[in-house]
C-alpha cells in the first residue's frame, strides 16, 4: 500500500526526510496550511511534523490526529527530552524522532516506523475488503484440465508477469488470483479486487486511478485509486473485456510505466502492483470487433489459463459440496452437517449455470433453512426443478435402491457418455480435436471412451445428429 505522507517540517528538514523516504512507498507532501486544514478533504495515513509547528494546544493536536481513524504521527525534535518524549507517545504519536541524528540513524529509524505503519494500513485494508485467505491446495479436481491449470498456476506464484484468467462467471476466477497472492511473496501485500462492468466509466477512472480534491463535480475529497491502495501487493482486475476503450488506454499506460495519474492531478505516481485479470469473455473475438485493444491483450495475457465450467468436471462436485458445507458451518458456528445421498445426486446431476459461487449459494441455504443435522435433497431449493436426467423428475427406483457410491457411478457415467457422443459426433470421431474441445489428454479420452464402451469408428463421417 502507498502510504500518503503529510510533513510539516522545516524546509531543509522536509528535502532531508523525503530523499531518506526515496527508496520507501511513501508519497510525501509538504503542508501548506494549518494542520487541521491541511487534512480536510485528503486521505492521509501519515503525519511528520516538527514540535514548533504543533502550538499551544501540542499535546491535544497530536491525541486528535492519532485518534482510531486519523493518521499516523511522528514528531520531530530539535532535543533529546525523556520528559517530552513519553508526553508525546502518551498522547498518542507513533514515534519521536531527534533531528540532530546524521543521515544513517535518522534513515534507519524511518524505515522502521514506515515499515510499522504500513503493515497496520495494510492489514486495515485487509479486514475492511474481508480478504480471505486462499490456497493453490483449494483447487483439488478429478479434471485434467484443472491439474494442468494449477502447475501453471504454481509457476506464476513467484512471477510478477501479468496473468489473464477466462472461465464463465462464478468458476472461481477470483478465488485463484487470490491463491496465487496468498502463495508468492507480495502476501504481505494488499489483495486488491474491482469488477469492472460494475461502474460507470467516469467512476471507474476515479476507482482506478484515483482523483484529486475538486477534479470533479462532487469531487469533494481526495481518493485513493486501487492501483495505488495495492501498492506492494496484487490488483485483480476481474470481466477486464468491460472496460471502455479510453480506460483501456490508460491501463496499458500503467502496466508499462508502473505509473498512474489520479484525474485533475498533474503527478505522476510511481507503483508496484501485480495485475491478474479475468473476464468471462472470448477477448481476441472482441478485438477482432475493436472492441478490445489488441496490445492491451497481449500484455495482459503473458500467461492466460481457462478454468472449466462446474457441470463439465461433475466428478468434482461430490468433494466441493463437503468443503463447502463444512466451512460453512464454521462459519456459521453450526455444528458439523452431513449431504444425503439422494441431495449429493442432485447437486451432481444439476448442470450450475452459476458454476461454484452458485453452488455455494445453494448449500448455504440448505444449511440455514436445513433440520441442523444434514442437507436433505428438499432443502436443495432451486436444484430439483432446473435439474436434468433422473434428478429433475425424482431419482428412479433403481438409483434409490443402490449405495450412494454406486448411484453417483450411475449418474456420472451417464453424463460422461451423452457429453463425450455429442463432442465425437460433434469431431467426426477425432480422437485429438474431441482432446483439445473436453481439455484433457488423449489417453485420458482413450480410456474413458473404452469404459463407455463408445468407439471412435461409430461417428467417423457423422455430421450431426447422434450416431
Amino acid at each position: 500500500m502507498l502510504l500518503r505522507t503529510l510533513t510539516f517540517l522545516p524546509a531543509a528538514m522536509s528535502r532531508r526526510v523525503e530523499t531518506l523516504l526515496e527508496a520507501e512507498p511513501v508519497r510525501c507532501s509538504a503542508g501548506s496550511r494549518s494542520i487541521r486544514a491541511s487534512l480536510r478533504g485528503v486521505p492521509v495515513d501519515l503525519v511528520l511534523v516538527h514540535e514548533a509547528r504543533l502550538g499551544a494546544d501540542a499535546e491535544a493536536l497530536v491525541a486528535e490526529l492519532g485518534r482510531d481513524e486519523g493518521p499516523d504521527v511522528i514528531v520531530f525534535v530539535a532535543q533529546e527530552e525523556p520528559t517530552l518524549r513519553a508526553r508525546w507517545i502518551a498522547a498518542g504519536a507513533l514515534a519521536v524522532l531527534n533531528t540532530s541524528l546524521d543521515d544513517s540513524a535518522l534513515g534507519e529509524a524511518l524505515h522502521t516506523v514506515v515499515a510499522r505503519c504500513r503493515a497496520a494500513a495494510t492489514q486495515r485494508l485487509r479486514v475492511e475488503r474481508g480478504e480471505p485467505r486462499a490456497s493453490l491446495a483449494d483447487f483439488v479436481s478429478h479434471s485434467d484440465e484443472i491439474r494442468r491449470l494449477v502447475v501453471v498456476a504454481r509457476r506464476m506464484v513467484d512471477s510478477d508477469a501479468t496473468l489473464l484468467v477466462s472461465g464463465e462467471t462464478g468458476v472461481g476466477k477470483e478465488r485463484l488470483a487470490r491463491a496465487i497472492h496468498d502463495e508468492g511473496p507480495r502476501r504481505s501485500g494488499p489483495f486488491v479486487a474491482i469488477n469492472c462492468g460494475a461502474l460507470p466509466e467516469a467512476l471507474l477512472e476515479s476507482e482506478l486511478f484515483g482523483h484529486e480534491e475538486g477534479a470533479f463535480t462532487g469531487a469533494v475529497r481526495a481518493h485513493r485509486g486501487l492501483f495505488e491502495l495495492a501498492h506492494g501487493g496484487t490488483l485483480f482486475l476481474d470481466e477486464v473485456g468491460e472496460l471502455p476503450l479510453l480506460l483501456q488506454v490508460k491501463l496499458l499506460r500503467t502496466l508499462q510505466d508502473h505509473r498512474v495519474r489520479p484525474v485533475g492531478s498533474e503527478r505522476d505516481l510511481l507503483v508496484d502492483v501485480r495485475v491478474i485479470a479475468a473476464t468471462n469473455r472470448d477477448l481476441l473475438a472482441e478485438m477482432r470487433a475493436g472492441r478490445f485493444r489488441a496490445d492491451l491483450y497481449y500484455r495482459l495475457a503473458v500467461v492466460a489459463v481457462t478454468i472449466p465450467p462446474l457441470r463439465e468436471r461433475r466428478a468434482d462436485i461430490p468433494v466441493l459440496a463437503g468443503n463447502h458445507v463444512e466451512s460453512i458451518c464454521v462459519r456459521l458456528n453450526r455444528r458439523p452437517v452431513t449431504i444425503e445421498d439422494d441431495a449429493m445426486l442432485a447437486l451432481v446431476a444439476h448442470d450450475w449455470p452459476g458454476n461454484v459461487r452458485e453452488l455455494a449459494n445453494v448449500l448455504e441455504r440448505a444449511v440455514l433453512l436445513g433440520d441442523g443435522v444434514r442437507v436433505r435433497r428438499q432443502d436443495l431449493t432451486g436444484i430439483a426443478a432446473s435439474s436434468g436426467g433422473e434428478t429433475g423428475r425424482g431419482l428412479s427406483a433403481e438409483l434409490e435402491a443402490m449405495p450412494h457410491a454406486a448411484a453417483l457411478a450411475a449418474v456420472t457415467d451417464d453424463f460422461e457418455r451423452r457429453y463425450f457422443t455429442a463432442l465425437l459426433t460433434a469431431c467426426r470421431g477425432h480422437l485429438g480435436e474431441v482432446a483439445r474441445r473436453a481439455g484433457v489428454s488423449p489417453r485420458t479420452v482413450f480410456s474413458k471412451l473404452e469404459r463407455l464402451g463408445l468407439r471412435k469408428e461409430q461417428f467417423r463421417g457423422v455430421v450431426g445428429g447422434a450416431p
